[in-house]
């Protein structure tokens, strides 16, 4: 791309329009749209900063209201509240698990006990 201004104007004004109606693939981007164009960034960001704000607002509108876009954003919605439920699920198991851990612990400790008694104190155990 040469440096005549109108040129690099026009450019980069037929690749906003490309990138925002979809006839060109990627993100709605000022990298990817000074890319479209051929032509360095600084040209958008400095030399022709109204188009780049003018790009950023109505790529905003669309990121918004693109039915993919609110699609994905309800499934991330629902996939963050089925990890808060499953967090709070794995907590619930990993505390009753201790319950059991703690349980175990006293029942084997209190066989321990009672298997360290002399013999003749087993008679006094009750049969099951």
């Amino acid at each position: 791309m040469n440096n005549d201004p109108t040129a690099i104007r026009e450019a980069l004004e037929a690749a906003a329009t490309d990138l925002l109606e979809g006839r060109a693939t990627g993100p709605l981007t000022g990298v990817r749209l000074a890319e479209l164009a051929g032509v360095k960034r600084h040209r958008l960001t400095h030399d022709n900063a109204d188009l780049n704000r003018e790009f950023q607002r109505r790529a905003a509108e669309l990121n918004r209201s693109k039915p993919e876009v609110d699609r994905l954003r309800e499934q991330l919605r629902h996939e963050r509240e089925r990890n808060s439920r499953l967090v709070a699920e794995n907590q619930d198991l990993h505390d009753q698990l201790n319950n059991y851990a703690a349980a175990l612990l006293s029942v084997v400790e209190e066989r321990d006990a009672l298997l360290a008694l002399p013999s003749r104190n087993l008679s006094k155990l009750p049969s099951r």
